[in-house]
């Protein structure tokens, strides 16, 4: 240690991570992975001594609401029994596939993860049985089937 006054070890501890912001990432991040049952302690002390702060920080995070839904759809599909669920990296892959529009109509964002088969008619949650689709195509196709939509969308172009 480079000091023995604990006052000055954490300032140059401090003073060390914003030098080398990558290398105290990442140490902190394999002291989290070894030590899951301590972080999982402190998290729980750090919200037991403020409960409002923490969730300030948690609400303000720029993620939070692509987090939230995220995990509401996980959360309905493993009540319904869909199976393994789809990546985030796997999501990003089939937007970029379908050039970020609407696999229906060729909307542009913001998309939404549509069931090809819906959860409710036996479908799963892997990347497989998904398509981005713009939030007015979700929102019709509701509990058809990708087919059933599609044949709705192509009679509405004919009757036109």
């Amino acid at each position: 240690m480079p000091y023995a006054d604990p006052e000055k070890r954490r300032a140059y501890g401090r003073e060390w991570m914003k030098r080398n912001p990558e290398k105290a990432r990442a140490g902190m991040r394999r002291w989290r992975q070894r030590h899951p049952e301590v972080h999982a302690a402190r998290t729980r002390a750090r919200y037991a001594r403020d409960p409002r702060r923490f969730q300030e920080r948690t609400d303000a995070s720029p993620n939070r609401p692509a987090v939230r839904r995220a995990m509401h759809q996980r959360r309905r599909a493993r009540v319904l029994g869909a199976g393994p669920h789809f990546t985030a990296a796997e999501w990003t892959a089939l937007v970029e596939l379908y050039g970020n529009r609407c696999a229906y109509d060729g909307a542009p964002a913001p998309l939404h993860a549509d069931h090809r088969l819906p959860l409710e008619r036996g479908g799963t949650n892997e990347i497989a049985n998904i398509l981005p689709a713009c939030v007015r195509c979700n929102l019709r196709k509701h509990l058809m089937t990708e087919e059933e939509f599609r044949a709705r969308l192509a009679a509405e172009r004919d009757s036109v």
